[in-house]
């Protein structure tokens, strides 16, 4: 009976513990997702890199809308990529926190000379 007890609070810290790292797995996958489109944006318009973004991060099962999706670009072809987005912690159905997170990459262009 002990044994039973013991593996299932054990389960449960497994569970918990998944459910706390998973808002911070996926902000560092959102972050990644963000670097390809600021490089993507460097050799195109604002509009399909928001797009190519906003595609990405579909597929890939976020749901950060478009409103969340800042892009800038100036002169030099330096492009700033920030979203913002809120997560939770959830265990067995019951919200334990609300994270609010704000994701930010920034890539230059990079012209070779050959």
């Amino acid at each position: 009976m002990k044994k039973i007890f013991l593996t299932a609070v054990v389960i449960a810290i497994v569970i918990a513990l998944g459910s706390a790292v998973k808002p911070y797995w996926d902000k560092y996958w959102i972050q990644k997702e963000l670097q390809v489109a600021a490089v993507y944006g460097t050799k195109n318009t604002l509009e399909n890199t928001k797009v190519f973004l906003l595609n990405k991060l579909k597929e890939e099962g976020y749901r950060i809308g478009e409103d969340d999706i800042y892009i800038e670009k100036d002169s030099k072809n330096n492009v700033t990529v920030t979203a913002r987005y809120s997560d939770k912690i959830s265990i067995f159905g019951k919200e334990l926190q609300k994270l609010h997170f704000t994701v930010t990459a920034t890539e230059r262009e990079v012209k070779a000379y050959f």
